[in-house]
């Protein structure tokens, strides 16, 4: 019988992108990782949540680097529009 490779995927939380998963090791010390460019994104809020659904915090585990470089400059422009906000007061 021929052996059966199968490489562990990973998919975006963001726009579903799935790639394999980056091998390190051989034998029995093999383990697969996501690839290093991927990211992740836990932005927690300060806004009270309800039991109707109400959202205090995004939590993306696995972002593809085109998601997780968007993530980063679309959190630093709002940070940045809420300071000049602040400095304008």
């Amino acid at each position: 019988m021929a052996d059966v490779n199968i490489i562990p995927k990973i998919q975006c939380d963001n726009c579903g992108l799935t790639v394999d998963k980056v091998k390190q090791g051989n034998g029995a010390s093999t383990s697969y990782h996501k690839p290093t460019m991927w990211g992740s994104c836990k932005i927690e809020g300060g806004r009270a949540t309800d039991e109707y659904g109400g959202k205090s915090r995004l939590t993306f585990v696995d972002l593809c680097q085109s998601c997780a470089n968007a993530a980063v400059d679309a959190a630093a422009a709002a940070l940045k529009a809420v300071r000049k906000e602040q400095d304008d007061d």
